[in-house]
């Protein structure tokens, strides 16, 4: 695991990328079991952009892939934040 403070990983997703359609809800959907192995590590999850198209998809991937009590517990936390417009 890396030192606490640096970014170990990052997945860069482009919706409309020679004509395909990915999305970041895919992305952490495919990747659900590191999602849960980072948050159970104590990772924060920052969420930045659509309010209303990516927020809420990625929102409802993330709570099904941790469950909806550590979801909450999360934000309760404040390690789950969104900044979303």
């Amino acid at each position: 695991m890396a030192a606490r403070g640096w970014i170990e990983r990052l997945d860069t997703v482009f919706s409309r990328d020679g004509g395909r359609f990915h999305y970041v809800q895919d992305a952490l959907a495919a990747h659900a079991d590191a999602l849960r192995d980072w948050v159970d590590q104590g990772a924060t999850i920052l969420v930045c952009g659509s309010l209303q198209g990516m927020a809420p998809a990625v929102d409802a991937v993330i709570a099904d892939a941790l469950g909806s009590d550590a979801h909450e517990a999360l934000r309760i936390a404040g390690r789950y934040r969104r900044d979303v417009y």
